[in-house]
């Protein structure tokens, strides 16, 4: 505490229908004007100067825009200072209806979903409807100068395709979109999966990536390998799941005012890992009893952040496998996710699913920083890469000592 980032999900309706998702409709109704109000009233106080607000879902995008101004008229007569984001697949996007709403509230901080197994990405069924919806949407936006984040997850059966969003994104030349790579998890439909892509695979499918990227240095940035870089040249990351600082920092709020650490954890939706709700006022606690105190006002984001869950993930920082400690990336890794420790059926505490993938990936990110081939992409972030190099070769001589 306070706050930092508040993942808001008005609703989980959804205006597709794939059969993958991770956060199916539930049946809350949607949030309303009054309701964003009240959860806004309740964290005022409890939240720092600047807030990441991000819009998800099910599907933001069917809020419709009247709702997305009037929370942010709301919030700015309120003296809060949101930083508006959205998540969204994109496919209710046309210029006359949403490009004031994307450059005025949301000024341009837009992500968006494309998954390249498309037989189970559709609308009413259909395949070629998402896709046709989809890629119209996103021609659309860009046109109107938006440069929206493309969010991929990956099977073992897809991974091969990656190299096939790359090129879309190269096909749109300077106003090519930034990629993000994410590994398929097990929640929402598809819970009882197990784990969807090896971790060798995805390793792999990540360092062919960074070849060519550092290589062709297109006008795009491929995630997670930038966050990487970066926390190879020793600067913080804020992006799950390479900060284990997000215990405190972050709320997720669903469409009934239940609320959890982050997006996956409600994905999740295990009530041992729920802090409370929001719009209740009821407080989740470890032994549950007739006699439940219900916190009104502002006093109830204190008593979220005192919960069991909220307490359990702010230890997870500290509370990681011991062998986490002694690897050479543990600086870079910080141990891994929590999220994704539990998803993987590991507890809080447990290890990190994809450890061998972010080995891999490490130890060829170093290589090339010391090397001088990731130069480019380095001052491509902001970077000195001779002040990298220099962290490293010290880092290096630490560990030896």
């Amino acid at each position: 505490m306070p706050y930092s980032v508040v993942i808001a999900k008005p609703t989980k309706e959804c205006n597709a229908d794939c059969s993958y998702c991770s956060a199916p409709p539930d049946g809350a109704e949607r949030w309303t004007l009054d309701d964003f109000k009240l959860i806004l009233d309740r964290l005022s106080g409890n939240l720092t100067p600047r807030v990441d607000w991000i819009w998800h879902g099910g599907e933001p995008m069917l809020m419709q825009p009247d709702f997305f101004r009037a929370c942010a008229e709301y919030a700015q007569a309120q003296g809060i200072k949101l930083n508006f984001a959205m998540q969204t697949n994109l496919l209710s996007y046309d210029t006359a209806r949403w490009k004031g709403v994307f450059e005025e509230v949301f000024e341009g901080r837009i992500s968006t979903s494309y998954d390249p197994y498309k037989k189970y990405r559709t609308v009413k069924g259909n395949a070629d409807t998402y896709d046709r919806l989809f890629w119209r949407a996103m021609d659309a936006a860009i046109r109107d100068g938006f440069r929206p984040l493309v969010i991929g997850v990956y099977d073992e059966g897809s991974a091969q395709d990656a190299q096939g969003i790359y090129e879309r994104a190269v096909a749109y030349g300077n106003h090519g979109f930034d990629i993000r790579f994410n590994y398929a998890y097990p929640a929402g439909r598809a819970k009882e999966s197990g784990m969807l892509i090896k971790p060798s695979t995805y390793g792999r499918m990540l360092l062919d990536l960074f070849e060519r990227w550092i290589d062709e240095m297109p006008a795009f940035n491929i995630t997670p390998l930038d966050q990487m870089l970066a926390k190879v040249a020793g600067h913080r990351a804020q992006l799950c799941p390479w900060t284990k600082s997000c215990g405190g920092r972050f709320l997720t709020i669903d469409p009934d005012g239940s609320v959890f650490n982050c997006s996956e954890f409600s994905d999740l939706g295990d009530r041992k890992y729920r802090f409370g709700n929001i719009l209740t006022g009821v407080i989740d606690s470890e032994v549950q009893s007739v006699d439940v105190r219900t916190y009104i006002g502002s006093e109830i984001v204190p008593a979220l952040a005192s919960s069991p869950a909220s307490r359990d993930i702010i230890r997870r920082a500290r509370n990681v496998p011991p062998d986490c400690r002694s690897c050479p990336h543990f600086q870079e890794c910080e141990g891994g996710c929590a999220r994704d420790a539990v998803l993987f059926e590991k507890g809080l505490g447990g290890k990190f699913a994809y450890c061998e993938s972010w080995k891999m990936v490490f130890s060829r990110l170093k290589e090339s920083v010391l090397s001088g081939e990731a130069d480019r992409a380095l001052y491509r972030l902001g970077i000195d890469p001779v002040a990298a190099r220099h962290r490293l070769t010290a880092s290096e001589l630490i560990a030896a000592c």
